[in-house]
């Protein structure tokens, strides 16, 4: 006997191996080494003999630190089996916690997104999340990755890649990581702010504003403009301003 609990919202990664339809004996003990450490993050589930895995937080976990972790065990993975590769989704959504006396699981809509989503990516490796995932991670400050969006290829429109590390350096666009009026680390805190309070759109209206902007005030005053609660724009705008003046 199962009970289930209402309904919460939570991170989800859905990952597999990219790059061939058979896998041998090696990459499947490579994979476990992968599983290893996922297990430890969370609940996952895990079709046997297979390298897949999903894996659901608790409520009330931050995503950054398993996400860290799991794209680390990644990077491992993907230098032991290339050219194969491990890529995953990440999602933020609904899902029902159950409890039972052979412990915790997890369903729900949630789980079943992103599974899908991962069987719509094409083969490659890398970390990528749903536009949800994006506007949840911007209300965190501080995070081991940025979100870009996905700007070519229509089987995985919506989707942002993450980027971890040295990489995030690299993936800034030469047209947004700096300009007369605002330097990259600025418009990273303007995207993530915004995202916080209009969603995954924020991205392209904040690089949009940038590059028409001449000053400063004019571009903290053109992005607060598409929040439609005063007391939040008068916070966005106050807090783009408070993290200019920080760095001066």
């Amino acid at each position: 006997m199962s009970q289930v609990s209402a309904p919460v919202s939570t991170t989800v990664i859905a990952s597999d191996i990219a790059g061939a339809a058979a896998f041998g004996a090696a990459v499947l003990e490579r994979f476990e080494q992968v599983l290893a450490v996922v297990r430890g993050l969370g609940f996952v589930t895990q079709d046997p003999g297979r390298p897949n895995l999903t894996l659901t937080l608790s409520p009330d976990q931050e995503p950054g630190p398993a996400l860290d972790a799991m794209a680390r065990a990644a990077v491992a993975f993907d230098a032991a089996v290339s050219p194969l590769s491990l890529r995953s989704v990440v999602h933020f959504g609904v899902v029902f916690r159950t409890d039972s006396s052979a412990g915790v699981s997890y369903v729900g809509s949630a789980i079943r997104t992103t599974q899908s989503a991962l069987r719509r990516v094409p083969a490659a490796g890398g970390f990528l999340a749903t536009a949800e995932f994006a506007a949840f991670a911007a209300k965190f400050p501080q995070l081991p990755f940025r979100v870009r969006p996905v700007t070519s290829g229509a089987a995985i429109e919506g989707l942002n890649h993450l980027l971890f590390g040295d990489v995030v350096a690299e993936a800034v666009p030469a047209s947004t990581a700096t300009t007369g009026v605002a330097d990259a680390a600025f418009v990273d805190f303007a995207k993530r702010r915004l995202a916080e309070e209009i969603g995954p759109f924020a991205n392209a209206l904040v690089d949009r504003a940038v590059r028409a902007a001449t000053a400063l005030d004019q571009l903290v005053s053109q992005l607060a403009g598409d929040i439609d609660n005063p007391a939040a724009r008068k916070k966005f705008e106050d807090d783009l301003l408070r993290f200019a003046k920080s760095r001066r």
